[in-house]
């Protein structure tokens, strides 16, 4: 999913450099642009999304919560690992529903007329995968639990 979303993002240059190059020095728009650099902005953003997750390269407030104990911490950990994963399940199921609207209601894009569904639905599908992996990640972190509260108290770890 990386390297599709880094090709997306490719896709997005190079049709805003054409775009510019052809408005600039010629007067002649490339037709949609506009349009295929927002379709193509919802797919690196949503492909991207597992990826960043297993790189632990989102944004996250840690003030408060680096100064609780580690036991704390773990919970809380745990806690929001699992509403985070319900949270874009849902999400993921909604959209996959909302893209079955969309297509039984033949919405199509305004310039060049693409089905819009199928954007909907690859990003349901990359929702879905970004919940599959939060999901992983908890029950590893449930797992590794398990593991440090049935090593004895005096083994190093």
């Amino acid at each position: 999913m990386q390297r599709v979303a880094a090709a997306c993002l490719m896709a997005m240059a190079v049709l805003t450099g054409v775009d510019v190059v052809g408005r600039a020095g010629f007067n002649t728009p490339l037709f949609g642009t506009e349009e295929m650099v927002a379709l193509l902005g919802v797919m690196v953003i949503g492909l991207a999304l597992p990826y960043t997750h297993s790189q632990g390269s989102h944004i996250g407030v840690e003030i408060v919560v680096s100064r609780l104990p580690r036991r704390i911490r773990r919970r809380l950990s745990l806690v929001t690992g699992t509403l985070s994963t319900v949270l874009f399940a849902v999400v993921a199921w909604r959209m996959a529903v909302y893209g079955w609207t969309r297509q039984q209601s033949g919405v199509v894009s305004m310039n060049l007329e693409l089905p819009e569904h199928l954007v909907v639905y690859a990003l349901a599908g990359c929702f879905l995968v970004f919940a599959a992996r939060m999901g992983l990640d908890v029950l590893r972190q449930v797992l590794e639990g398990r593991r440090a509260e049935a090593r004895p108290s005096g083994e190093a770890v």
